[in-house]
């Protein structure tokens, strides 16, 4: 039976901005020519006009239809990468279209396009090996794959950033750290580093811990540890600003914990004080997270007026009060909506809310209950998070398991609110969905992971990332609390990762393996291709079907993260994967099935 070319077109719209990074939002629509779909792209729009089949001039077909690049004379000149974005759409329509679809004849005035040279199908390469060829080849690899998914399950186990400082770090002095930043800085200046410099200031203290976080936060604490918190924290701005002293913070984020606990005169103090040390220019993004309880008008006023917050993120979760008891949070729906109202009223620019999907005892139907409040308040960005029992946290050991059933509801919990946000005007980007604008967007995450820029971490355990020199951060020690206390007694130590250039470009890679990336800004930031950093690594993995290049893009075949924690160990640099083999390698064990483990923490039961 046939299906409707348009809807089947609007619903591989609302997946197919997670696909390409590179756009914004992707839409279509009935046109007098058939069906017009756009694509939203960094330097302007692309119109691809689908058509039934054997219309003259078409750009491209597949089993159902032929698509032209329409460009109507408002749209302006045609983006620069509009052709290959072109391509690896339609790379994508020709494996999904079945032949099976009806699309519409139109009957309006002509249009305007723009074949392809002689109005030829565009030669659209396979992005796969056979699966013969790859399982083939995974039996090649299977010891190494077994050492792979080993180091992914010690990497989620202890820490999963890339490299991983806290446990394959060296204890480094302060002057160490202090060197590096000002070899970064002069690199930064004379345009041999990425230019985007970042700067975050984390505030570990939390009323109740949630259950499910892993974020660095206790809720063991007085208000005489917050005060000696925070002169610890003015002591360290004093400590990094001679070093920045000429240079331009581009992205601000405040964390936590939660940030939003500290007094309104505590704010306004840390606002100067940050302010007062570091070149932060009007305009630039500052990001401030808040619990809906504890973001008062008063503390939202300061947030805007004295902190210049442009982006306030307000985690939710969760309004199931079934879940909230078990997860630990009480925030109620008017405590949302007032923040997000006083926020509108002070100013802030864009209102983020977060919410998770697939949490112990939670419905589809109460999850939808809370997407569609939160969206009845208009916010910027509705950012959905999917539960998995990460270690670490309180929630996982109590049920460190869920089951296949939990996986599919959360799944298709996740799903609907993607259509949903879609439905109601947001678009995905860099993780975000952002609402109104690309820039309610978290700059600072996408720099981080995309440019390799340099990171300023102020308080404990903040990482850090001085391009060229170190990721690092404070040692934490045994436990949370006991190395917030060896902070506050003055005997904090660093621990970090030292790194060169190969190092950054091996980074990028480990980072951007699940999303994938263009060959282009790899050689844009390094200098160098790709390929020429790790030629082992991508040889194997393209041959095992893991991933494919396909022109200017690497793209990714992994389906699960543990399929991501696995194989993206292929990228690690020869250097931190011999540290890895020096600190863990005695816990190896040949007959242990690490791949379950990975599958246990990050999914289900397998």
């Amino acid at each position: 039976m046939a299906k409707d070319a348009l809807q089947w077109l609007q619903r591989l719209c609302t997946l197919y901005t997670k696909h390409d990074h590179s756009v914004y939002a992707c839409t279509a629509e009935a046109h007098t020519s058939g069906i017009l779909v756009r694509l939203e792209l960094d330097r302007g729009n692309l119109y691809l006009l689908v058509q039934p089949p054997q219309q003259a001039g078409s750009y491209a077909s597949t089993a159902s239809m032929d698509i032209s690049i329409h460009h109507p004379p408002e749209a302006g000149p045609l983006p620069g990468n509009g052709e290959l974005v072109a391509r690896q759409f339609i790379a994508v329509l020709k494996r999904a279209d079945k032949g099976d679809l009806l699309v519409p004849t139109g009957g309006g005035s002509p249009v305007e396009m723009r074949p392809a040279p002689d109005a030829q199908p565009l030669p659209l390469p396979e992005t796969r090996v056979e699966e013969a060829q790859a399982a083939q080849a995974k039996a090649t690899h299977s010891e190494e794959i077994h050492w792979a998914s080993f180091v992914g399950y010690k990497a989620i186990v202890t820490q999963d950033l890339y490299p991983h400082v806290d446990p394959l770090g060296k204890i480094v002095s302060e002057e160490e750290i202090l060197s590096g930043w000002r070899q970064t800085v002069k690199r930064i200046s004379n345009g041999t580093a990425p230019q985007k410099l970042g700067l975050y200031v984390h505030s570990p203290f939390c009323t109740v811990a949630c259950t499910f976080c892993y974020c660095a936060k206790t809720d063991r604490f007085d208000r005489a540890m917050m005060d000696a918190y925070l002169e610890q924290l003015h002591d360290e701005i004093s400590l990094f600003a001679p070093v920045f002293s000429e240079s331009t913070f581009t992205s601000v984020y405040f964390g936590g914990g939660t940030p939003s606990l500290l007094s309104p005169a505590a704010l306004r103090r840390l606002f100067a004080s940050l302010y007062g040390a570091f070149n932060v220019p009007d305009g630039t993004q500052i990001i401030f997270e808040g619990n809906p309880d504890s973001l008062n008008e008063q503390k939202i006023e300061v947030l805007a007026e004295v902190g210049r917050i442009s982006r306030l993120t307000i985690g939710v979760q969760t309004l199931d009060e079934r879940v909230q008891a078990i997860v630990k949070r009480f925030n109620k729906p008017e405590h949302v909506a007032r923040a997000v109202t006083a926020a509108r009223a002070a100013g802030i620019r864009h209102v983020n809310c977060d919410v998770m999907a697939g949490m112990p005892e939670q419905t589809l139907e109460s999850f939808q209950q809370d997407v569609e409040f939160l969206i009845g308040l208009d916010p910027d960005s509705l950012h959905l998070n999917g539960y998995r029992p990460l270690p670490r946290t309180e929630l996982a050991q109590a049920l460190p398991e869920i089951d296949d059933r939990a996986v599919e509801l959360r799944d298709a919990m996740l799903a609907w609110g993607t259509e949903r946000l879609a439905a109601a005007g947001h678009s995905d980007k860099m993780g975000q969905g952002a609402r109104k604008t690309k820039n309610a967007a978290n700059i600072q995450e996408y720099n981080l992971r995309r440019q390799n820029s340099s990171l300023l971490g102020l308080g404990y355990p903040a990482r850090s990332h001085s391009f060229g020199a170190h990721y690092y951060a404070p040692e934490v020690g045994s436990d949370f609390d006991s190395g917030l206390a060896a902070e506050l007694a003055h005997k904090r130590r660093w621990r970090a990762v030292e790194v060169d250039d190969l190092e950054e470009q091996h980074k990028y890679l480990v980072n951007n393996f699940r999303t994938g990336f263009s060959r282009s800004e790899f050689v844009s930031i390094f200098g160098v291709e790709a390929r020429e950093v790790a030629p082992a690594a991508f040889a194997k993995l393209e041959a095992m079907g893991v991933i494919s290049v396909v022109g200017d893009q690497v793209r990714s075949h992994v389906a699960t993260p543990e399929e991501d924690l696995t194989y993206r160990t292929f990228f690690y640099s020869p250097k931190h994967m011999a540290r890895a083999r020096e600190v863990w390698g005695p816990e190896y064990d040949r007959s242990m099935d690490y791949r379950k483990e990975l599958l246990r923490l990050t999914e289900s039961q397998g």
